[in-house]
Order: C-alpha cells, then structure tokens, then sequence
C-alpha cells in the first residue's frame, strides 16, 4: 500500500497589533464582539434534522459580528505560579457557514481554520492583538475556493478590528 507525503514550505505573515488599551479592557471588549460557540445547541440543531438552513440562522444569529470562540485557552492563570507577570489567550474564531466551502473543497484545511487568535501584554499592560495572516495559511493547498475562503476571512477580520477600534493593517484590508 503506498504512501503520499506531501510537504509544503511557504512563508507565513504574522500580524501583531498593539490595540492601545489594557489587556483586560481589551479582552472584554474582544469577546463581546466574538461570543462564545454553543457545541451542544450546534450538534442539537445538526440531530434535529433541520439541515442546513438551521445551521445558517443558528450561525447568524451568534456570530452576529463575523467569528465565533470555538476554543478560548488562557494558561496566564498558571504562568503566575511560577512569577510570570504577562498574560496571553489564545482563541479558535471561525464562521461555519464561511469556511463550509473550504471545508467541502479540502476538509483538511481545517487545520488553519478556525483561525488562531492570540491577546497578549506588552510591557506596559497593554493589549496586542495577533494573528497569522489566513491567506498564507490556505496557501499551501494551492487551491482557488480556499483562496476565496482565505480573503472572506480577511474581510471579515479587518471589520472586527474596525468595531474594536484597531487600525486594520493593510495586508488584511487588501488581500488578494
């Protein structure tokens, strides 16, 4: 039985923006704007036989600002024990009904989708937001529907900083 290996070598962008506010301050705001995902209503409404358009209205009406937290890991709690004095969170933001075309395309680009978003502290308290940047991420499947998913990400991102008052950088405002 033969094997594939494939392995794919590209450059990825990681954008850090300082937001200009404490990190608390800003981490709320954050997930105000990027609520949390219910798995259990999602997999309730999936069982039910309601289909798709079920999964649309759902979709729309918790991601009503784009994203959804699928997974929020904060180790800062920890990092305390042992004296660190920096905080970081990391979250899992995505949109199903976006990313659903990618997935249909290639169900493994759900490697980079969701998206990882990291909350750290500078040094002075404040929050930085960072995340890497998605086209670069779906690149590597060299493919035009993920490409297309990848800028819908893009778009969708660049308005959540707009709503939480950070200057959208231009490689997420123009990504081809």
């Amino acid at each position: 039985m033969p094997r594939d290996i494939q392995i794919v070598t590209r450059p990825v962008r990681q954008i850090t923006m300082s937001t200009g506010r404490p990190w608390s301050e800003f981490r709320s705001d954050y997930e105000r704007a990027v609520p949390n995902f219910d798995h259990l209503e999602a997999v309730g409404v999936a069982l039910s036989g309601s289909g798709w358009d079920a999964i649309t209205r759902l979709s729309n009406a918790t991601a009503v600002d784009g994203f959804v937290n699928f997974f929020v890991f904060d180790p800062s709690p920890v990092m305390h024990l042992n004296g660190s004095t920096g905080n970081a969170v990391t979250y899992l933001i995505g949109n199903i009904i976006k990313a659903e075309p990618g997935f249909r395309q290639h169900p493994g680009c759900f490697l980079y989708v969701p998206l990882r978003v990291v909350i750290a502290s500078d040094e002075s308290g404040n929050a930085q937001l960072t995340i890497d940047h998605p086209a670069d991420l779906l690149s590597a499947y060299g493919d035009p529907v993920l490409d297309s998913v990848a800028k819908e990400f893009c778009r969708v991102f660049a308005a959540l900083l707009t709503q939480l008052d950070v200057p959208v950088p231009p490689e997420l405002a123009h990504a081809s």
